[in-house]
This record gives structure tokens, sequence and C-alpha cells, in this order.
């Protein structure tokens, strides 16, 4: 009988379970603000918020990327973490969003108020995620 292989574990997951549903909160909800502007300011004012709600979820997954790209799995990798390293990239992520909002506004793209009302879909968004999100505990392994 020839030998088998033993079986790779599955990759982990990129997100948690809590971070996966804020993100589609955040997208659920710009989708329920647009579909409102639409009916209620138009369709210049739902590109507005759909602009806004957009840049929302987008810096929610880029902010999210980040984080995991750059803490370690471990106590010792976590500690050697520069600080000042984080601080810039967390200065670079910021003028980023901030510069295309601002080239969205200027360029005539989006109107600035009905950007803001998409600009609401984050708090919300992260709001109703970590309400219906499961916070029961991560399974225990054999080596807890």
């Amino acid at each position: 009988m020839a030998k088998m292989a033993p079986r790779a574990e599955a990759p982990p997951a990129r997100f948690d379970a809590r971070l996966r549903m804020s993100l589609r909160a955040v997208v659920v909800t710009g989708g329920t603000l647009v579909l409102v502007a639409l009916a209620f300011a138009g369709a210049e004012a739902a590109l507005s918020v759909a602009a806004g709600a957009g840049l929302a979820a987008g810096n929610l997954w880029l902010l999210a990327r980040i984080v995991t790209a750059l803490l370690p799995d471990d106590g010792p990798g976590a500690e050697a973490q520069s600080r000042a390293g984080w601080a810039l990239v967390a200065v670079l992520k910021m003028f980023g969003l901030l510069a295309l909002a601002w080239l969205l506004m200027r360029h005539g793209i989006v109107s600035p108020l009905p950007m803001l009302v998409g600009f609401g879909a984050l708090p919300i968004g992260i709001a109703i995620g970590s309400l219906v999100s499961d916070r029961s505990p991560p399974p225990k392994t054999d080596g807890d």
C-alpha cells in the first residue's frame, strides 16, 4: 500500500469573521444610502453618496489588509515592530484618502455633502457588523 502524503492545512482566512461582517455591513449600508439618495435627491447626489460609501469601504478594507500584513503572528515578531513604520503607514493611507476625496470634489465629480453622507456608511456599518457578528470565542486547539 502506498504511503499518502499528509494533508496540508487550509490557509487561514485573511480576515476574521467579525471584520468580514463589518465590511459587508459597510457595503450594504452604503448601498442603502445610495438608494435613499437616488429616491429623494436624484442621480447626481446618489453618485456622490456612492463615491463616499466606496471610499469608506475601501478605506476599511485597505486598513484591514495593512494590519493583517504587518502584524506578525508570534510575540517576538510583534515586539520587534517599529512604531515609526506604523505611523508612516497611517499617515500615507490618510493622505491618500484625503487626496482622493479632494480630487473628486475639486474636479466636480461629486458634491461634498452627499459624499459625506456616503462616508457615514463606515461608522454605521462597523456598528451593525459588530452587533450581528459571531461573538463566540475561537475553538481551542490541542495545544491550549
